[in-house]
């Protein structure tokens, strides 16, 4: 089982250097001594990660972080979102079926280290929150969500969660912090996120898929209502609504 989950744990510790595509990563031994694993079983899974072509290794000279389809595959889709953001609700529904299972998968598979990161980042939101910043509340929830799909361990799962969560910060983001301004959203959110932690937490995969779909309906009805919201008072305050308000 750790053999296996190597792969995702090294996906994850490359990401936490902050390389970006063309560097080098580490020399081997570090990564080894980092991950507390064998320089043969370390070898191994650089060469999984070679395969799918997240990196290139070069005989004498180590090996590179590579750019991959994945990392470019949003690109498109982002230009439709800023065309037309209600696509939104789209991001919305394979977030559904993406999270729901990486919820599942993590109850399974979660490590010591990553149920260590998600209780962390449960106070992290509550931090931000208390902060009084929207925006910080709205990454550090960001956030917990990747840490969910990082303990899932598989891989070609977190890169989508990734680029979704790219899509989805730059379309609404202006929305998703409004989940963070009012009150009683907000302990909704907190209590959502303590029924899926624990679950995770306690190995309970039924539970947990259970616990995220409960969780992203709840936003997604709630980012309706505040685009609803927003058209109903554009409409009030339109000049052909006041002269109408004011016809006799």
């Amino acid at each position: 089982m750790v053999q296996a989950q190597l792969p995702a744990r090294l996906e994850a510790l490359i990401r936490e250097t902050g390389l970006r595509p063309g560097e080098r990563l580490p020399a081997e031994r570090v990564l080894a001594a980092r991950l507390g694993v064998s320089r043969a079983s370390l070898r191994e899974a650089l060469h999984g990660l070679a395969q799918t072509g997240r990196i290139a290794s070069k005989r004498g000279s180590g090996h590179f972080l590579q750019a991959t389809t994945l990392d470019t595959a949003p690109a498109p889709l982002a230009g439709l979102m800023r065309q037309n953001p209600s696509y939104w609700q789209d991001v919305m529904e394979i977030r559904r079926v993406l999270e729901a299972e990486a919820a599942y998968y993590a109850a399974m598979r979660a490590t010591e280290a990553d149920k260590a990161k998600l209780a962390a980042q449960s106070e992290a939101i509550t931090r931000a929150h208390e902060a009084g910043d929207p925006q910080a509340d709205a990454r550090a929830d960001a956030t917990l969500h990747l840490l969910i799909a990082e303990a899932s361990h598989n891989l070609v799962l977190l890169h989508m969660m990734r680029g979704l969560f790219d899509l989805l910060a730059a379309s609404i983001s202006h929305s998703l912090e409004k989940l963070y301004t009012r009150p009683p959203t907000f302990r909704t959110l907190a209590r959502q996120h303590k029924a899926l932690i624990e679950a995770i937490l306690t190995g309970q995969p039924d539970q947990a898929r259970r616990a995220a779909l409960l969780h992203l309906d709840f936003v997604a009805a709630t980012l309706r209502r505040v685009e609803d919201d927003e058209a109903r008072l554009l409409r009030i305050s339109s000049p052909q609504f006041q002269t109408e308000g004011d016809t006799p």
